[in-house]
């Protein structure tokens, strides 16, 4: 494909790509993403074969995604919008100022009506902040503190894995498993403490805990 080609490609698949982009909107800015994109569109210009017998922008989708990955990947710690970092602002503001008038924390009802805000997006907001929060969070594991993310080893994957594509694999686990790492990364619980939760021994917990986080990291490597 030639230079010419690909601008004008760029040019009528702009819906396309901000399509794609928008998906991850919320842990970047739209605009970082679509310059993102456009490089990952580049690098499949340069290896896209007319042989292949495939269109071009279902091949190009594969780039744009690993550029997107990559991206997000290297800045996994600036992975929420300056839109939704600024409402989380108001949001801690509004929950010291409202602790102190209604003598309890305000439930995200009256934090939406005092702020004037969705109550949709205040939920949004305190997740996503959470969510990053949690996956970033520290445990004990062998004498070392490790987060969950440190601890499969993602960044040994091609170093094109999706920060938040941890989270939808740990989403698609059965139950049990998505139980064991709620309370090992999420509530910071002990094994044994997450032993007698679960109802198994310690042992049990140690040998399930690790075939969860190599089947997180295997799934993982086939997102990249």
């Amino acid at each position: 494909m030639t230079k010419e080609e690909l601008s004008n490609f760029i040019v009528d698949n702009q819906n396309y790509i901000y399509a794609i982009v928008n998906k991850y909107k919320n842990y970047a800015e739209v605009e970082d993403l679509y310059q993102v994109a456009i490089m990952g569109i580049i690098k499949a210009s340069r290896k896209f074969n007319a042989d292949y017998n495939v269109k071009f922008t279902t091949y190009a989708y594969t780039y744009i995604i690993g550029e997107i990955n990559l991206f997000l990947n290297k800045n996994r710690h600036i992975k929420i919008s300056k839109e939704y970092l600024a409402i989380y602002k108001q949001i801690i503001k509004a929950k010291n100022i409202l602790t102190q008038k209604l003598m309890k924390e305000p439930t995200t009802f009256e934090l939406a009506i005092f702020l004037e805000i969705d109550e949709k997006v205040i939920n949004n907001v305190i997740q996503m902040v959470s969510s990053v929060d949690s996956l970033d969070r520290t445990i004990k594991s062998d004498g070392k503190d490790l987060s969950l993310y440190d601890t499969i080893d993602v960044a040994s994957v091609d170093n094109e894995i999706n920060y938040f594509a941890l989270k939808d694999e740990i989403n698609k686990l059965d139950e049990q498993s998505k139980r064991l790492i709620e309370e090992r990364y999420f509530q910071d619980k002990t094994q044994s403490e997450t032993a007698a939760i679960l109802g198994i021994n310690q042992v049990q917990v140690s040998r399930n805990e690790q075939k969860v986080l190599k089947l997180l990291k295997n799934n993982l490597q086939e997102v990249a």
